[in-house]
């Protein structure tokens, strides 16, 4: 059995989540259904603080490699310590894969979004100002125990 990469698999969710969105848009309305994934983070965020597990810094760069299978990631670790992972993506093939089905004003809500909540599950934060998906130069990851 081969075993898909993190960018393999979100590629064929994609090819249909985006579809079906853009059809709820114009059902709905963009900003509906906008605000409802807005919604739908917060509340895996909350379920993720509610369960997160002691914080691990230790394994963040074997986690990173897993999302950067597959040449999904070009990145640089800025700095690293027990209370904290900072690092930028400077090439990211998730906003590629987002920009190729015209879909970069939803890639933030259904991708980049998604990992608040992630870092909440492991015990840590997330801070980050910009993203490769939002056209910024890099996506900055900075990483602090909760």
């Amino acid at each position: 059995m081969t075993k898909l990469t993190n960018l393999e698999r979100t590629r064929i969710q994609m090819q249909y989540a985006v579809p079906l969105i853009r059809d709820l848009q114009e059902i709905l309305g963009e900003q509906v259904i906008n605000d409802a994934l807005g919604e739908m983070h917060r509340r895996r965020e909350k379920r993720a603080a509610q369960s997160a597990r002691e914080a691990d810094f230790t394994r963040m760069k074997a986690g990173t490699d897993m999302f950067a299978a597959g040449g999904a990631l070009d990145y640089e670790i800025t700095g690293e310590s027990d209370e904290h992972f900072d690092m930028d993506v400077t090439n990211c093939r998730y906003a590629e894969l987002m920009a190729d089905m015209d879909a970069t004003d939803i890639g933030t809500l259904l991708i980049c979004n998604g990992d608040f909540a992630d870092a909440l599950k492991i015990g840590m934060e997330l801070k980050r100002t910009q993203t490769r998906m939002q056209g910024a130069d890099c996506c900055d990851f900075r990483y602090c125990r909760r």
